[in-house]
């Protein structure tokens, strides 16, 4: 998948399907990070959960309506806020 791909999808709620219980998160932010090695160049994506239970950093199986069933690797971050998630300007 690429950026694009994502993109249409922001605000859907994906399941993560590999973990007991499954968690919902949903996708809040795609940022397109240059051109990268990759076709259709180097992104990342945030997603955000109502539980408690963190994922660890790992590849876990997700579903949604579209684009289907799908697997991505996951680092997790601790953005709680809108205010978390400013970017930081560097003097």
């Amino acid at each position: 998948m690429i950026a694009e791909n994502f993109e249409r999808l922001d605000g859907q709620t994906f399941t993560v399907t590999s973990v007991e219980p499954a968690q919902q998160l949903r996708l809040i932010e795609v940022l397109r990070k240059g051109k990268g090695e990759r076709i259709g160049g180097a992104f990342s994506v945030l997603w955000e959960s109502d539980s408690q239970a963190m994922l660890p950093q790992g590849t876990y199986d997700m579903t949604d309506d579209d684009p289907g069933e799908i697997q991505l690797f996951i680092v997790p971050t601790y953005l709680r806020t809108p205010r978390d998630r400013a970017p930081i300007k560097l003097a």
